[in-house]
């Protein structure tokens, strides 16, 4: 069996640092010695949660107020890591935003902003990232999936287009890497008890997650890499099972699991709060 990796004093980038999984992740990678930079949206909660990543185990984490969909402000980021850090040695890209509801009630902004933020950011981050990790053959990219990029649902169909696009992204280039000794890896969650899950309800069969449990996955991938985690273990038989079925036999399982339809029949009171803060929805600023 192969000797598990050390995180510890490795440069770390975690996008969406300052909630939910990219939040509880910073903490882990923290607590395990990684040297820690986050970037968001909200200048006040980056700056919030520098002080308590800080605080966890007095590291040297940083952060900046960051439009990922602005790839110039993305690279400036990363050169500011690799400035006050050193060299970047592991890339989450976890940042995502989840707008829910009938596909042809989604205006175009919407469309736009899942898909700069969701998948372009994605391939933005990626390619600087590697830009910096193949000349030093080494490096690990995570990109943070959903169990969407895998098994669909009626009312997150933008949604699911980018996660599913960067479930493909990712296993093309775990290809194209193959030999270079920079690791890529995969992350499919089921439903994660976080704000962007507001008003959803559970999958039969399929337990909600903690971010906890999600940055623990992560970080255990680090350790010991592999191309897919799957948080819970269910959501990778449910994917496995998934791709091989007949399209038609996919449609009753997921009508009978209840994920037909999960997106669709979201509280949309309880997700308002949620979408004005990441741009989308009727209360989001103008």
């Amino acid at each position: 069996m192969a000797q598990s990796r050390t995180i510890n004093g490795k440069v770390a980038i975690v996008t969406g640092g300052t909630g939910g999984v990219g939040n509880a992740l910073a903490k882990a990678l923290v607590r395990e010695g990684a040297r820690v930079a986050i970037c968001d949206l909200d200048s006040d909660l980056v700056e919030k949660a520098v002080i308590e990543l800080n605080s966890i185990g007095g590291s040297d984490a940083i952060g900046t107020a960051v439009d990922l969909s602005d790839r110039d402000a993305y690279s400036a980021f990363l050169e500011e890591v690799e400035e006050k850090l050193g060299p970047i040695d592991i890339l989450v890209n976890n940042a995502a935003i989840m707008p829910v509801g009938p596909f042809e009630e989604e205006t175009e902004a919407t469309a736009a902003r899942q898909v700069d933020v969701n998948f372009h950011a994605v391939l933005h981050g990626t390619k600087e990232a590697l830009k910096r990790m193949k000349p030093r053959g080494s490096g690990h990219i995570v990109n943070v999936a959903s169990g969407a990029g895998w098994v669909p649902g009626a009312g997150g169909v933008t949604y699911s287009a980018t996660k599913f696009a960067v479930n493909g992204m990712t296993q093309a280039l775990d290809l194209e890497l193959h030999g270079s000794g920079v690791d890529v890896s995969i992350v499919a969650p089921g439903v994660i008890k976080t704000q962007l899950s507001s008003g959803i309800k559970e999958v039969k069969g399929l337990k909600p997650v903690t971010p906890d449990e999600v940055a623990a996955a992560i970080v255990d991938g680090l350790k010991n890499p592999r191309f897919a985690i799957f948080v819970p273990r269910a959501m990778g038989l449910m994917a496995h099972v998934y791709s091989i079925l007949p399209y038609k036999v996919r449609g009753a399982m997921a009508r009978a699991t209840g994920s037909d339809k999960l997106l669709l029949n979201a509280d949309k009171a309880a997700r308002a709060e949620y979408e004005a803060k990441v741009g989308v929805g009727e209360n989001a600023p103008v």
